[in-house]
């Protein structure tokens, strides 16, 4: 609770806070402060969650490299770099390896700025989680399980975040097989994701490079989840479980041709009954909140936009068509996140 504190390394390869032989407690740094500051340190083998700062206002983290030496393992930490129930918070030219959850998370927060770092060999690249305002651009996320995942889940006390942009990001390669734990949300992403946006509204996804991911290049989904979840939902009658206002433009996808779904998830399992070895690039699983629509088309701000995609093959699972007529519109831009 002690407020504008800098932790000031001299390189993230130079000042190592290892917690290899950590034995009781979870994170390895835990912060609740306001304009708290860390830079060029790197923190290695927690127990648990790498860094972790809640409820803090004006938090930034600066060429942070947060690692589990023993690479990708179930019984690494759950969160590499970790703000919750924030406000203010930048994260820049960080690295983040081998979180069991994910490398990267910013989850029921506000003001968000997530950029120009390198994420590899974590379950999920980078999360954004029931969060309001917030950017993600120019990082590397490579060789994860999937690589941006966007959504919102129910019963917790920030709901329904919004106004989250995606863009000028590499999400290459996200093959790695998923070594979460059964309980989590995670668990059920099928190796080889690229972007995710599930119950997600007003986020917009552009100028990406999504390339070389082998289950889904980018997909829109309702929310979806083991029992727990479901529960949870239950739970939460204000809860949106549908994706709304969406914007997918001006992003790049390739993949490999011949390349199999993962068969080790259960949605990657019905990419391959589906699709074989041809999945579309984008997938909706075409489910719309029905007090949205009319005559059954998602209408005005609402509406979900897919344009101007460079190689992107589409797909409505719903409908079984592969027919873009009915994302052929556009959205208004949001303005920048400011951070204080």
């Amino acid at each position: 609770g002690i407020d504008n504190i800098t932790l000031k390394g001299k390189g993230h390869d130079k000042t190592i806070f290892s917690f290899k032989n950590q034995t009781e407690g979870a994170e390895g740094v835990k912060v609740t402060a306001n304009n708290f500051t860390m830079e060029d340190i790197g923190v290695e083998d927690t127990k648990g969650d790498g860094v972790k700062i809640s409820h803090s206002e004006g938090v930034t983290l600066r060429r942070v490299r947060m690692e589990w030496t023993n690479g990708p393992d179930s019984i690494n930490g759950a969160y590499g770099l970790y703000p919750v129930s924030s406000k203010y918070v930048l994260m820049e030219e960080c690295i983040a390896k081998g979180a069991s959850d994910a490398g990267i998370y910013v989850g029921q927060s506000e003001h968000a700025i997530v950029r120009k770092n390198f994420i590899e060999g974590n379950v999920a690249g980078i999360e954004v989680e029931n969060t309001y305002y917030a950017e993600v651009y120019e990082n590397t996320v490579v060789n994860n399980t999937a690589g941006i995942l966007i959504f919102d889940l129910p019963d917790l006390p920030k709901k329904n975040g919004k106004y989250v942009k995606i863009y000028n990001n590499k999400i290459v390669g996200n093959n790695h097989p998923n070594f979460s734990r059964r309980g989590i949300a995670v668990y059920m992403v099928p190796p080889g994701t690229g972007l995710l946006m599930m119950a997600a509204q007003y986020a917009h996804a552009y100028n990406n490079e999504i390339k070389d991911n082998n289950t889904l290049g980018l997909a829109i989904l309702k929310l979806v989840g083991d029992e727990e979840i479901m529960q949870r939902q239950n739970r939460d009658t204000l809860f949106n479980v549908y994706p709304s206002a969406i914007y997918v433009y001006d992003n790049n996808f390739s993949r490999a041709e011949g390349v199999m779904p993962d068969t080790t998830r259960d949605y990657g399992k019905m990419m391959y009954e589906a699709f074989g070895s041809n999945p579309p690039h984008i997938l909706h699983d075409g489910l719309l909140n029905p007090e949205l629509t009319v005559d059954g088309k998602l209408q005005g701000e609402h509406a979900i936009c897919i344009k101007n995609n460079n190689n992107a093959s589409f797909f409505n699972m719903t409908l079984q068509s592969a027919n873009l007529t009915d994302y052929d519109c556009e959205a208004v831009a949001y303005p920048p996140v400011v951070l204080k």
